[in-house]
């Protein structure tokens, strides 16, 4: 089975140096997802200070293979328009 690193960028990097072994590329996405959803629910991570949040999932090799971003802010004041 391939093995997959998932490395975070929020600020300071987290690389994975151990990595899951996983069957493909579509079980990787989903841990992904799932680790990402795991990560922005803790309460310690600077999201909402306007920063971009990033995971990075490379093969054994070093290649990406995808990207997760994301970004929030909090408004003080309500918005007149969305977009």
């Amino acid at each position: 089975m391939p093995r997959y690193f998932f490395h975070v960028l929020d600020g300071r990097a987290a690389m994975d140096v151990d990595g899951l072994f996983l069957a493909n590329e579509t079980e990787a996405r989903a841990e992904a997802l799932r680790g990402a959803g795991e990560m922005l629910t803790d309460e310690n991570m600077n999201l909402w200070l306007g920063n971009e949040w990033l995971m990075a999932v490379t093969d054994e090799a070093g290649y990406v293979l995808l990207k997760l971003k994301f970004s929030a802010e909090s408004l003080n004041q309500p918005q007149a328009t969305f977009s």
